[in-house]
């Protein structure tokens, strides 16, 4: 796996954040799942065993985007894009798409 240590950081908060169910998952995300014949658990491998984690930049909203590439259960590379928020609760992450 290929990342450094603030991408580290940011992956061991979106495996907690889907250990305890806070997370969001966009309509858009969900269509291009659909497109791709992806199923949650693609999204889940990824996360679990990633090739890279990349730093993505801010979004319009200026939460931290990451970039997470690996392997569908088909052997396809995907990669998805989430980003990092905070609500009154904490800590969650939103996903934002994937190809």
């Amino acid at each position: 796996m290929n990342v450094d240590a603030k991408a580290r950081r940011a992956l061991l908060t979106i495996r907690a954040c889907l250990g305890t169910g806070r997370y969001r998952v966009l309509a858009h995300f969900m269509r291009r799942m659909d497109q791709r014949g992806l199923v949650w658990p693609d999204v889940l491998a990824v996360v679990d065993d990633p090739r890279s984690v990349r730093d993505a930049g801010r979004d319009r909203h200026d939460r931290p985007k990451w970039t997470i590439a690996g392997t569908a259960a088909d052997g396809e590379p995907i990669e998805l894009i989430c980003v990092l928020d905070i609500d009154e609760h904490g800590r969650v992450t939103v996903f934002i798409t994937i190809y």
